[in-house]
């Protein structure tokens, strides 16, 4: 599956080369709404989080066009301990990526769009920040982790539903990784098992 994701993001880039001269770029950002595929895993987990990047815009046609896009993206899965009787608060573990996604676009209308296509990630670092209390006492932290225990190359799919209200765009996103976050017989293994990304994205951004 990682050959499949990385070839078809090869294939859709160089074929992009040649619609150049039409398309539009531009910069986006906004909220990230991210959780790992765990047991147990409920709304109650979703660490707020951001990305903001480029994007170029292709259309190779009225109804179809290819957007390839590079993003700063922060994932990862919030735990709160609010049902513990001996802890009342919360730890985010972050993990901070690059992301490229290559996105098919469909035009629904003149200015609504559906977007599909795969993504690649690279792993930049990973970091625990806690708020709680223990025992009544509290406890603040940022830890940094070591990147070593977890897989460095994510992959996956996107979709979404975007509008073009040329030159502002703005729209709904939702990542799922296929690649399991930590490494196979690691301690990360361990806690996580075979916990995957999951990302909802809300984005708004400038063409020129």
């Amino acid at each position: 599956m990682k050959r499949i994701v990385l070839i078809a993001i090869l294939t859709l880039s160089f074929g992009t080369l040649v619609y150049a001269q039409n398309s539009a770029k531009g910069i986006k950002g906004g909220l990230n709404f991210s959780s790992l595929s765990t047991d147990g895993n409920d709304d109650k987990n979703l660490k707020m989080g951001f990305h903001a990047g480029v994007f170029t815009k292709i259309p190779f046609s009225e109804s179809f066009a290819v957007q390839p896009e590079l993003l700063y993206s922060g994932k990862g899965i919030k735990l709160n301990y609010d049902e513990n009787a001996f802890a009342d608060g919360e730890t985010k573990f972050n993990l901070n990526y690059i992301d490229v996604p290559v996105k098919l676009v469909f035009n629904l209308s003149e200015d609504f769009e559906f977007q599909f296509g795969p993504y690649v990630s690279y792993l930049i670092n990973a970091n625990t920040d806690t708020d709680a209390e223990f025992f009544g006492g509290e406890y603040n932290s940022s830890d940094e982790m070591d990147g070593d225990h977890f897989n460095t190359i994510d992959y996956g799919l996107t979709a979404g539903l975007g509008f073009d209200l040329d030159p502002m765009i703005f729209g709904l996103n939702y990542n799922l990784g296929l690649n399991p976050v930590a490494k196979d017989d690691d301690i990360s293994h361990d806690l996580l098992g075979d916990a995957k990304n999951m990302v909802i994205q809300v984005y708004v951004g400038l063409k020129f």
